[in-house]
């Protein structure tokens, strides 16, 4: 049996709710003005309908600035307009950023620790790099990788390592979700239990404005220099 196209769907709704659309014989008069109630604004330029997904350039790092963008702007709407649905996805949001760009951190120094000759003991191979980051969703396990990783691009100066400040903010976001799954449901683990049991007030402009100053300084800063470092090294000569 087909299913039902969503203008079908909204009609059955419109009908059950009993719209006031008009006189009680009319329900269904008025709507596509009631579709149109469902639609997102349109944009004013036509081209700004499009959206460019894929390719070479799309990497863990592009995903998480987008995250990252999106983050920001429900963060800054629910300043202007509180929402208490809107505080668990947006803190989802930046903390899923900052996985994703520690992930792509992990990635980028350990193709340029190979490159400076790294020859330690530790497998720094593509394959098994990849492979144990989709393991785990764990930021205190990515930021102790990523400082592990650091100290073999002994190219760029010795004791490479995150900042302590920032490694501080790590460690704290990974005692606030330790799965990746605190922000992303309200009941979580095999037995079942509240993310949140007990109701509170939390300083919510400390915590999303924390987790933004991080997800922007990994971006900006560590993801930044390590790109024009991996560069350096492609325009250089490589291994």
């Amino acid at each position: 049996m087909p299913e039902p196209d969503s203008n079908q769907m909204y009609r059955a709704f419109a009908l059950v709710i009993r719209l006031p659309s008009g006189p009680a014989d009319h329900t269904l008069a008025g709507m596509d003005d009631f579709d149109e109630l469902l639609d997102l604004p349109r944009p004013k330029w036509e081209h700004h309908e499009i959206a460019i997904l894929g390719g070479s350039h799309e990497d863990e790092l592009t995903i998480a600035g987008g995250y990252m963008t999106v983050a920001e702007l429900a963060a800054v709407r629910f300043f202007e307009q509180p929402d208490d649905g809107l505080p668990i996805p947006i803190l989802y949001l930046y903390r899923h950023s900052i996985e994703l760009t520690l992930k792509w951190l992990i990635k980028v120094v350990a193709r340029c620790a190979l490159r400076d000759g790294y020859q330690g003991n530790e497998n720094l191979g593509a394959e098994r790099v990849a492979e144990r980051l989709r393991s785990t969703h764990n930021i205190k396990k990515l930021a102790d990788c990523l400082n592990r990783y650091l100290q073999h691009l002994t190219s760029i100066g010795p004791e490479n390592k995150i900042d302590p400040e920032i490694f501080q903010s790590l460690r704290w976001l990974d005692s606030e979700d330790e799965t990746g799954e605190a922000y992303r449901y309200a009941v979580i683990g095999r037995e079942a239990s509240r993310a949140r049991p007990v109701q509170e007030n939390i300083e919510f402009y400390e915590q999303a404005n924390k987790l933004h100053r991080l997800a922007h300084l990994l971006q900006d800063g560590y993801a930044s220099h390590l790109s024009e470092y991996e560069q350096f090294q492609l325009d250089t000569g490589g291994y």
